[in-house]
């Protein structure tokens, strides 16, 4: 909001200022370095579009591995606060539901399945209500990058996912929701951490067509697996380095596969994968894909748990038109 004075701003006048800023609703965006995120910059054009002007804002930086006692904190403070109506969580998703699940009234059947809250909305009495939004987006998001029948036309291509976080769990989840003869032939899914391994281990047991292995910190297992690709395989990296954490998930020195289609789940950052993917596109004859669209779907599906409105296809498309301007920002 605008000052509404004569002249140069008093004291008075910031001090009603504040007070109106502070008493605004809020939306929170939990995640590592919210301010630097696009969003920041979206919402409020958003904002305008869905008629929530009177709504800011408000990043909760928690650093990658954060003590659990933090989460807990953070997720009490937002329950308690009736100003705040929800929240997006980014890469915290996981902690939020192993430190705080038992503090919502209600989860969703994603959200107890992958064990992971992202979206944080609140019910007519205040109470808070977990939502798992990954398995939602990753699947409109893929159906941009692939065609439909991507796995019956190019039948001996495979997948890899680097990073089983939530959402490449989420994207081999999809991969492997499909009939017989519209999956992949073989998914490989590599991951760092042993304990979430274990599990994934245990929840993908029945599926087949999956192989999930313990990356190192070198890179080099996903070097070899990813330069054995047959054409048109996918390969996405799932790992949030190169936005959150610095780096790549592969060694500056890896080969892509021929016709590979790379899809790099971050949009901003130092995006090294990524980078590495476009250096390597033409020579290669890849398709290579930021993380644009699911950035896009991501924050629209969780507005519309936690701001209660219905998320129409002509409404996602004129968001979508309105967030383009900030797209090379």
């Amino acid at each position: 909001p605008r000052l509404k004075t004569s002249g140069s701003p008093t004291a008075s006048d910031f001090s009603l200022f504040q007070k109106y800023y502070f008493s605004m609703k809020q939306f929170w965006f939990i995640g590592v370095t919210t301010g630097q995120s696009m969003i920041m910059r979206l919402f409020p054009i958003w904002a305008e579009v869905l008629g929530i002007q009177e709504t800011r804002m408000h990043g909760v930086d928690l650093p990658p591995g954060v003590e659990g006692a933090k989460v807990r904190e953070t997720i009490l403070e937002l329950r308690d606060n009736p100003d705040v109506l929800g929240a997006l969580v980014t890469t915290h998703k996981l902690a939020v539901w192993e430190e705080a699940s038992d503090l919502f009234a209600e989860v969703d059947e994603h959200a107890k399945r992958l064990q992971e809250i992202s979206c944080i909305s609140k019910d007519r009495n205040g109470q808070l209500v977990g939502h798992a939004k990954d398995p939602i987006t990753s699947g409109k998001a893929m159906g941009f990058i692939l065609e439909e029948n991507h796995w019956q036309t190019h039948p001996q291509a495979e997948a890899l996912v680097l990073g089983c976080g939530g959402a490449g769990t989420a994207i081999i989840e999809q991969l492997l929701s499909g009939e017989e003869g519209k999956t992949p032939e073989k998914i490989t899914g590599l991951e760092h951490n042993e304990g979430r391994l274990e599990k994934l281990r245990n929840d993908f047991s029945h599926a087949e067509n999956l192989i999930l292995e313990a990356s190192d910190s070198s890179g080099r297992t996903a070097e070899a697996i990813m330069e054995k690709l047959p054409p048109m395989s996918l390969i996405v990296n799932a790992t949030g380095m190169g936005k959150d954490l610095p780096g790549s998930p592969i060694p500056d020195s890896s080969n892509f596969p021929d016709h590979a289609i790379v899809w790099e789940l971050n949009y901003r950052g130092s995006l090294e994968f990524y980078r590495h993917a476009l250096d390597q596109q033409k020579s290669r004859k890849m398709r290579v894909h930021d993380g644009w669209d699911y950035f896009l779907l991501g924050w629209s599906s969780v507005m519309e748990e936690v701001f209660h409105f219905e998320l129409t296809e002509s409404l996602m498309l004129q968001l979508k038109q309105t967030a383009k301007p900030l797209r090379n920002v």
